[in-house]
């Protein structure tokens, strides 16, 4: 037995407490998730397949005929919360120890120290056969280049920040290389810009008016604290900012 639903932010299955649809939920929340721009899936996926285990194997004792419920919910931000609930006894998880065993070859159950490394926060009910954990996904953000019209259309994927500061650099470099002049920076997907950025931002700005005549920046589809950053940094006389 396998059921799913999903609405706007959250999908929620049941089923059978059988081993093999432990993956197939993993893989539909990866297709999932790719809906958020969460590329950087293996953490995730560790967390969710220790907690569906333990709900299978602990929490029905593998008997096909008990369900397992989970459901995966967008939060504000980036943040996910993921709650498994079984239909076992529970167990009493105040004297659960969530540290890593120092001895690695210490037989102790390492899941729940797995889980606990990853998440952000864990939640048990009173009953303890229903847990919810509070995972806030690795981000990493892609760029997108276009064309359209003569302009050339710049798209990131997430935020860009000083981690991805090089990235952008090199593909901005690339192209003033190629000779283009109109340049539009599409951010949809962008939430967070920090000063590293910024100054990737400004210095491109630069190079481009001291190369190419006649230069057109435009930053589109920006969240209105982002344009309101651009105001304050002024920088929005240099780059046209349009919603």
């Amino acid at each position: 037995m396998f059921r799913m639903s999903e609405n706007t932010n959250s999908i929620t299955f049941k089923f059978s407490s059988e081993m093999y649809l432990v993956d197939r939920v993993i893989q539909t929340c990866r297709e999932y998730l790719g809906r958020f721009n969460v590329s950087e899936f293996s953490q995730f996926r560790l967390v969710v397949r220790e907690i569906l285990i333990n709900a299978v194997e602990h929490g029905n004792r593998n008997v096909a005929e008990h369900k397992v419920t989970c459901e995966i919910a967008r939060l504000n931000g980036r943040q996910f919360s993921v709650m498994v609930e079984d239909e076992g006894d529970g167990f009493e998880y105040k004297t659960l120890n969530m540290e890593m065993p120092e001895d690695p070859h210490e037989l102790r159950s390492r899941g729940y120290a797995l889980i606990n490394a990853f998440t952000d926060q864990i939640e048990f009910n009173d009953k303890g056969n229903r847990v919810t954990v509070y995972f806030s996904p690795p981000q990493v953000t892609k760029f997108s280049v276009g064309n359209d019209d003569g302009w050339q259309i710049v798209t990131p994927s997430g935020d860009i920040t000083a981690s991805t500061a090089d990235k952008f650099r090199t593909i901005l470099v690339e192209l003033l290389d190629q000779g283009h002049r109109q340049y539009r920076f599409d951010f949809s997907h962008v939430e967070d810009i920090d000063s590293v950025a910024l100054s990737v931002m400004i210095i491109f700005a630069k190079m481009l008016r001291k190369e190419r005549a006649n230069s057109q920046l435009e930053v589109v589809n920006a969240r209105k604290a982002l344009t309101d950053l651009f105001q304050m940094t002024r920088m929005d006389k240099t780059y046209s900012v349009k919603n």
